[in-house]
């Protein structure tokens, strides 16, 4: 019987959960910037997807989603507003969820990383499909976001 996570309904294969196969995409992007030019990307669709932001996190993280794939900014760019809109000394929100918040909705996620991690073949087609991903996520979260 197929095991399949709590967080985002991917079946988990042999000894893979999407945990172990995102800790193997944050070695691949670390250590190859072909790889690591959708970091933004991989670390922010696994963080809605495993219900890791808190709702305000959720908002801006959405945010940053659009203005990288609707609005064409660069990695940079977002990292710049990153470090100003996240500086933990000036913000008054948390970006992950806090012990004894209420639960997030879940979501019936049409790509999860296992998918990534079933048709990535070389760099290429990695960001393809990290970007291909991040436009499922930001498509499908919009119940996850405050009204």
């Amino acid at each position: 019987m197929p095991i399949v996570c709590p967080e985002c309904g991917a079946v988990w294969n042999d000894d893979l959960t999407c945990q172990s196969v995102f800790d193997e995409f944050l070695v691949l992007e670390f250590s190859d910037p072909e790889y690591g030019a959708v970091h933004l990307l991989t670390v922010a669709c696994y963080m809605i997807q495993h219900r890791k932001y808190s709702d305000e996190g959720l908002i801006w993280i959405e945010q940053k989603l659009r203005d990288y794939l609707d609005k064409g900014f660069s990695t940079e760019q977002i990292r710049r507003q990153a470090k100003n809109e996240t500086d933990p000394s000036r913000r008054t929100w948390k970006v992950t969820r806090r012990p004894g918040d209420p639960p997030q909705k879940s979501v019936a996620w049409s790509m999860t990383i296992m998918d990534i991690a079933s048709k990535a073949q070389n760099a290429g087609s990695y960001r393809e499909w990290v970007k291909q991903w991040a436009q499922t996520t930001l498509r499908e979260m919009k119940p996850l976001l405050p009204l």
